[in-house]
């Protein structure tokens, strides 16, 4: 989470929330957020600047919980006194500034949105609950992500009091435009001939980045801490995570953190989880040639996400070889190796070897490697990560042997 002086456009009275403890669930649709949410929970994804979880811990000044049905994940905790639950799909959490004790909201399609009170609501009883029907936005896929992030990243930069602020040195050689318009954290380096387009929109550029020679950043973009901009990048409307590394091309396009792109390359509308690597070369299209819109294949079923433009969504721990191409709205799992001279499938199922052809990924192998890659960023696969990892590779057994 970025910045300083965070000041949110809140209409609410923060004493009224003072006791009250908030958790966001996951419902029913989880899946619909694979590959990313294979590995998180859903309000763990990042949707902006931040993810879900971090919105709404400033919103209501507290840390949230993570509650899900799926074992290995979510948070332990007891239901005691007056809990605040919101639906970790919800665009925007500012309708339950106000919400009354024992009052749960759902939608015209009965999906519950959110609720206050001392316990949990299960199987569909709202037993002492009045309950409200309203209609509020949810991302109902992942891809909707992709196709807000635009407007995401404008609210949620601009109403950042902090924004105009640079905090670190910036030689003459690097064109800002508009400076109110940009934020600059601490230790950035900035390098001669890099322009900083915010006429249209704020960037942001969080701690200990480093922006190297001749790259151009057009707003609006958020630039997590401790991320590298190698020489020649092209960004335009990303959200990076922290400690993400790239060159190219990018736009429309988030980063979850802890991923790498480090050569030239084109990535648009795209969606990349953490530890992946793209190797030089790595592509993807955005855009069918017959301009129609982008269908994708997740678990053998066909969606079609009335986006015109849709790259690659690929989930952790996935690698791709030099010159790997990837096709409109493709969807890649976790643990997944891609080394062929032709176009990856449209879906490449959890720990695939793909080289014209599948191959199981052998699971301890594949521990291994997220053991060694994560040292190398300081961070510890602990046995709960390990526990989703093996239950994921158990689960999915039977989609590659399908693809096979």
């Amino acid at each position: 989470m970025g910045g300083e002086g965070v000041a949110l456009d809140l209409s609410f009275c923060f004493y009224k929330f003072k006791k009250m403890r908030v958790i966001l669930f996951e419902d029913k649709k989880v899946s619909n957020f694979y590959p990313i949410s294979r590995l998180h929970t859903v309000d763990e994804i990042r949707t902006g600047r931040w993810t879900q979880k971090e919105k709404v811990s400033l919103q209501f000044k507290t840390k949230p919980l993570s509650y899900s049905c799926r074992e290995f994940f979510g948070d332990d905790f007891k239901v005691e006194g007056d809990t605040l639950f919101l639906n970790a799909r919800l665009k925007n959490f500012n309708f339950f500034s106000e919400l009354d004790n024992n009052t749960c909201v759902v939608n015209k399609d009965g999906e519950i949105l959110g609720y206050r009170g001392d316990k949990i609501i299960e199987n569909g009883k709202f037993n002492g609950f009045e309950i409200i029907t309203k209609e509020l936005p949810l991302y109902n896929f992942i891809w909707d992500i992709i196709e807000d992030l635009h407007e995401n990243l404008i609210g949620d930069l601009e109403r950042d009091a902090a924004l105009g602020k640079i905090l670190s040195p910036i030689n003459d050689f690097v064109y800002v435009r508009n400076k109110k318009n940009v934020y600059i954290g601490n230790n950035v380096f900035i390098g001669e001939g890099v322009v900083l387009s915010s006429d249209d929109a704020p960037i942001w550029i969080e701690d200990n980045v480093t922006i190297e020679s001749h790259s151009f950043v057009k707003g609006p973009t958020y630039i997590g801490k401790g991320s590298k901009i190698k020489p020649g990048t092209i960004l335009d409307v990303v959200a990076l995570g922290e400690v993400v590394k790239l060159c190219g091309e990018i736009e429309e396009t988030v980063f979850q953190g802890y991923s790498n792109k480090q050569h030239l390359g084109f990535l648009g509308h795209a969606f990349i989880g953490e530890w992946v690597n793209l190797g030089a070369g790595t592509t993807n299209s955005d855009l069918k040639n017959n301009y129609s819109k982008v269908r994708v294949v997740l678990e053998g079923k066909s969606y079609d996400t009335g986006m015109q433009f849709l790259g690659a969504i690929i989930g952790d721990h996935t690698k791709a070889a030099i010159n790997t191409s990837f096709n409109t709205g493709t969807i890649v799992e976790p643990f997944c190796n891609l080394f062929g001279r032709t176009y990856p499938p449209k879906y490449v199922p959890p720990f695939t070897w793909w080289g014209e052809s599948f191959a199981e990924y052998d699971l301890d192998n594949a521990i291994e490697t997220a053991v060694r890659v994560m040292k190398r960023r300081d961070k510890k696969l602990d046995d709960n990560y390990k526990k989703r990892v093996t239950k994921l590779f158990s689960e999915t057994k039977a989609i590659r042997k399908e693809i096979k």
